[in-house]
């Protein structure tokens, strides 16, 4: 029988699933205990810094400054969207899937409050990154029930 004494080296570019997990991994490291602020730490700006890594053109800037819950749904209605969903859904290149078949990486919206949708990062294993209440507003992971989640979106890493 013959058992090789070393690998070979890894050549090649990184698979999909590794390159979600080091950019969900980044993302985690620089939002993970930062508490809530409008403009600076919330979940839109969580969700770009994900997109932007793995190669989307998220746009956050179109909305300008925002420092109030106001001056947010403001910003999104004059580009014609009521919800943080609307601007996933206007992201090129994200597609829309079921909340049960995200990976990690995969973004998902959940009722949030005073109306909003918040979003979160799937980690996996039932485990999102998300802004909560439980955390004093602050941004932690948390168990997520994924049948509670309104939607979800697929962030495969792209080049665009």
């Amino acid at each position: 029988m013959f058992a090789p004494t070393s690998l070979p080296p890894l050549t090649g570019p990184k698979p999909p699933l590794v390159l979600r997990v080091e950019a969900a991994q980044a993302t985690l490291d620089k939002f993970r205990n930062r508490p809530f602020a409008w403009g600076e730490n919330d979940c839109a700006r969580l969700a770009a810094d994900l997109l932007r890594r793995l190669g989307y053109k998220p746009n956050l800037s179109q909305f300008g400054g925002y420092r109030s819950d106001l001056t947010a749904r403001k910003a999104l209605k004059a580009r014609g969207m009521a919800t943080v969903m609307d601007w996933m859904d206007s992201v090129p290149g994200l597609l829309r899937i079921a909340p049960a078949a995200t990976l990690p990486a995969d973004l998902i919206a959940f009722p949030g409050v005073g109306g909003w949708y918040g979003l979160g990062m799937v980690i996996g294993n039932g485990r999102v990154l998300a802004f909560t209440e439980s955390a004093g507003g602050s941004c932690s992971v948390i168990a997520a029930n994924l049948e509670l989640a309104e939607a979800a979106w697929s962030c495969s890493p792209c080049h665009s």
